[in-house]
């Protein structure tokens, strides 16, 4: 058990290839401009940024948590491909025509075109910022701890090397670096996902028999149409979960928003997005079968069987310390995939940051407003490299850290996604909704989603795995092997899978019934029940404070259909507030009695009243 020398050396040259590439890019772009540096001067192709889009989401985390899905629950989660599909088309079709020609650099400039409101965009942009960071931190620690087993290097160590190379390349040389460096990564994680597909088959006998296994101990669930919402996978839960995942990380996230951003025209933008759903379905298709693999090994003997061990991402670790290292080179390929997985994560977080701040923070400030192409290069580095130690430190900081707070911390991050989903919703296709309604939404909605994933997380439990046996453990020579380092995955206090990149935690007690209350709801329904609220709590305060006009906002900005159908219906346009209707009717009632009491004056000062008249008759004819 262990890495050999071939192992460390295939390790070694891909972390330097990493560097090598930045280097290189460095050199060639050292007098690029500001957008060069950014966006690469809009013209970069197509298949280089759609493979960047890829391997820009699928973290370590996501490879090790998702086979550990496939292993321990079964095949339900597959179907979130579907949803993915389904919402790439959707970003391609109707986000990328209008946002595009805009030619901005923070994606959060359409809010602020849209609305009119500066504030609501650097609202947006703090929320997206906070989230980065804190994302880079964790992104960092977790794998660390599985390449603790694999290297013997120690958590901190790993920390710092994974975070100091990517920062290194992604200062030097820019979105450039980072995406060419994503090409090769993207390479490295395919091939070392595929080694376990491939080893696992070949071991037992090929793929078919891979899945005959999955069949005959119900792993291969694909279509559980119960609509119940409590539950923990379905196939709509999953196409839901699947749909608004990818709203939020290829929709409204800049990171990866600015992959499509540099290229030179729509067309080309929408290519990005296809070759990268091609490929994205193509990775994960592999992760899935790794994991199923990986069942197919160990299904006589489960390491998740045995007590104290609960989390199935660590069975990844296990099957590569004791299934690839019996073929040299093969261990060391995985890791480098790891390794590839976090660098690229990383370093696309810290381009899209420094986007952020240099977009949306620092250029409209005339200070740096009036920099040289020269100045503002440097500065975006310093930027750069400044956020990579930030994360870094992150890391180290979520390292001493407990489990429940990466738990909680991945759970909120991605409940912040359903507020941003919706509120670009109404910006695209509610033109009628004005400044407050949409702020309104915005904001209630932070609220109810936080409020939602903490109440979910301080209920929850995690669901018992599906059937698993030990019958086969005492004629397996591996099983020795197979505790070492499950003793190792109890003893690191902290859970990688619990923070997947689909939150495998959050699931309904089984044994508290009365539990199916708001927090019992699925974890898939997170980020939809955010946009859902966002939309409703903007569409109501619009009715009560009163609709945009035509003039109020540009049509450039919203989807051509929502804009005819706004043309069209006369009772969504230029609606002025119910309350203010009443307010003026009362206080043009308030005048109109004024008015008339003066009236009433002005009479009596004019002519007395009857009485007046009657003493005033009797006094002069001399009656009593």
């Amino acid at each position: 058990m262990g890495l050999g020398i071939v192992d460390i050396l295939l390790l070694t040259l891909s972390v330097m290839v990493s560097a090598v590439i930045g280097l290189y890019q460095g050199y060639v772009g050292r007098r690029a401009t500001p957008e060069c540096y950014l966006m690469g001067s809009r013209k970069m192709k197509p298949l280089p940024l759609a493979m960047s889009m890829m391997v820009g989401t699928v973290s370590a985390i996501t490879i090790m948590g998702n086979a550990g899905e496939m292993y321990a629950y079964g095949t339900q989660l597959w179907i979130m491909d579907l949803g993915i599909i389904l919402a790439l088309v959707i970003i391609a079709k109707v986000m990328i025509p209008i946002i595009h020609p805009m030619e901005v650099v923070s994606l959060y400039e359409y809010i602020e075109k849209r609305f009119n409101a500066k504030w609501l965009r650097q609202a947006t942009v703090v929320l997206q910022l906070v989230g980065g960071y804190f994302f880079m931190g964790f992104l960092l620690y977790p794998p660390s701890i599985a390449l603790q087993a694999f290297t013997g290097l120690s958590i901190l160590l790993n920390i710092f090397i994974m975070g100091a190379t990517c920062t290194f390349y992604s200062t030097i040389g820019g979105v450039k670096a980072v995406v060419y460096t994503d090409v090769f990564q993207a390479v490295v994680m395919v091939v070392g996902v595929f080694s376990i597909v491939v080893m696992g088959s070949v071991n037992v006998g090929g793929l078919d028999v891979v899945w005959a296994i999955a069949y005959q101990h119900n792993r291969t669930e694909l279509f559980n149409m119960d609509l119940d919402p409590y539950q923990r996978h379905s196939f709509w839960l999953c196409i839901v979960l699947g749909f608004f995942f990818t709203l939020g990380t290829y929709g409204v996230n800049q990171s990866q928003t600015q992959r499509f951003f540099s290229t030179k025209s729509v067309q080309d933008a929408q290519k990005v997005i296809y070759f990268a759903a091609v490929g994205m379905i193509f990775l994960r298709a592999l992760i899935h079968l790794a994991g199923l693999a990986i069942y197919a090994h160990f299904y006589k003997c489960d390491p998740l069987a045995a007590p104290g061990v609960g989390e199935p991402a660590y069975v990844v670790i296990i099957y590569v310390l004791t299934v690839l290292t019996r073929v040299p080179g093969l261990a060391g390929i995985f890791v480098a995939a790891i390794y590839a997985a976090v660098l690229s994560s990383v370093s696309t977080q810290l381009n899209s940051m420094t986007a952020l701040l240099w977009a949306d923070f620092l250029k409209p400030h005339p200070f740096f407003a009036s920099f040289s192409d020269v100045k503002a290069g440097a500065l975006q580095k310093i930027i750069v490299l400044l956020s990579g130690i930030v994360a870094i430190v992150l890391g180290l900081v979520v390292s001493t850290l407990g489990r429940s707070f990466l738990r909680a911390l991945f759970a909120i991050t991605g409940a912040l996604s359903g507020p941003l989903i919706g509120l670009f919703i109404v910006g695209l296709f509610f033109p009628w909704v004005n400044l407050k309604g949409a702020s309104a939404g915005f904001f209630i909605s932070i609220i109810l989603s936080v409020w939602l994933a903490i109440g979910q997380l301080l209920s929850q439990t995690q669901e018992p795995f599906l059937a698993m046996s030990q019958e086969g453990c005492a004629s397996n020579s591996t099983n020795t092997t197979a505790a070492n380092v499950t003793t190792l995955a109890v003893t690191t206090s902290t859970s990688v899978a619990s923070v997947t990149d689909v939150t495998t935690e959050a699931s309904l007690p089984i044994e508290e019934e009365n539990a199916r209350g708001i927090y019992g709801l699925s974890y898939c329904l997170n980020s939809f029940l955010g946009s859902v609220i966002c939309i409703v709590v903007a569409a109501v305060v619009t009715a009560a404070t009163g609709t945009n006009s035509l003039d109020d906002v540009d049509p450039r900005l919203v989807n051509g259909t929502a804009w005819r159908v706004f043309e069209k219906l006369a009772i969504l346009r230029g609606r002025e507030s119910p309350l203010k209707k009443v307010l003026q009717r009362s206080g043009s009632t308030s005048k109109e009695n004024g008015r008339r009491d003066n009236k009433v004056r002005e009479m009596i000062e004019k002519e007395p009243l009857p009485t007046q008249r009657d003493s005033k008759n009797n006094e002069d004819d001399g009656s009593v």
